[in-house]
């Protein structure tokens, strides 16, 4: 694909992840774009990898591929003005207004139904890489969400080989890991999703994330530890929604939930806000 002559480019100060990300212009187009950059060898493979997923996916709810130059590794995405779930967080902004939290959680959680299912997508994929700082809020629509991020994912039963070193992950990352994926035990990709939904869900209702400290003392949390429910917290959270998040955090993942079943829950709760 032929892409056209860049007019401006703005770097964007991205907490995570190691690509280099700018907000850029094309000639004779007045929408921007982002553009994602190698900034180590690593990278590279990365990019890659998500240029050839977002190749086969179609969904509404996930972050469209615009360009991919092979030669300098360069991919122009959809550029959406927005929060991260993340973000938002720490703004206390899913404290505040709880029907607001529930409808973004419903989002992602529809989101990563359909992927599992393969729906609006060549087959069933793996995000992979689920957490806050991967779920875009944008700005013209404040209930709904992006799910961005596609570097580390991968279609069912065809994990890439480069993809499997935790040694790698940084906490903002490791937070988010199963407890079989400290053992790189990736066969159970749709599960671990699910771990790190209810990681993120937790973190949307408290402000904390269930597993902190550093990278050792994270992986033994996330191996041995059960965190205390967000309503022994003193957070006001819908039962039957807390409910199905902490079987999201179960450690064997035979015992959490499926994604479909998750998105199912919160749906069926949806109605019990004003």
């Amino acid at each position: 694909m032929k892409i056209p002559q860049i007019t401006g480019q703005e770097p964007l100060l991205i907490a995570a992840g190691v690509s280099k990300l700018s907000r850029v212009k094309f000639a004779r187009n007045p929408h921007p774009a982002l553009l994602k950059e190698p900034r180590e060898f690593w990278d590279v493979m990365y990019i890659a990898n998500e240029d050839f997923l977002l190749d086969k996916i179609t969904h509404p709810r996930i972050r469209k591929k615009l360009a991919y130059d092979p030669a300098t590794h360069q991919l122009f995405l959809e550029y959406v003005a927005g929060s991260t779930l993340h973000d938002l967080v720490k703004a206390g902004v899913t404290l505040q207004d709880p029907a607001r939290t529930h409808q973004l959680l419903q989002s992602v959680a529809e989101t990563a139904a359909d992927l599992h299912a393969g729906i609006l997508c060549d087959r069933p994929i793996v995000h992979n890489d689920l957490k806050s700082m991967n779920v875009l809020v944008p700005d013209a629509a404040s209930r709904e969400t992006i799910l961005i991020d596609f570097s580390h994912s991968y279609f069912e039963n065809h994990l890439p080989p480069f993809i499997v070193d935790k040694q790698k992950n940084p906490v903002g990352t490791a937070r988010y890991l199963a407890p079989e994926k400290w053992d790189a035990d990736f066969t159970h990709g749709f599960k671990s999703d699910v771990f790190a939904f209810g990681v993120m869900a937790y973190y949307a209702y408290t402000g904390r994330h269930p597993f902190e400290g550093t990278l050792a003392e994270i992986e033994q949390q996330i191996r041995e530890v059960t965190p205390p429910s967000p309503i022994e917290l003193g957070f006001d959270v819908l039962r039957n929604t807390l409910a199905i998040v902490m079987a999201c955090l179960e450690k064997k993942p035979e015992r959490r939930p499926t994604m479909e079943y998750v998105a199912k829950c919160y749906a069926d709760a949806a109605s019990l806000y004003p």
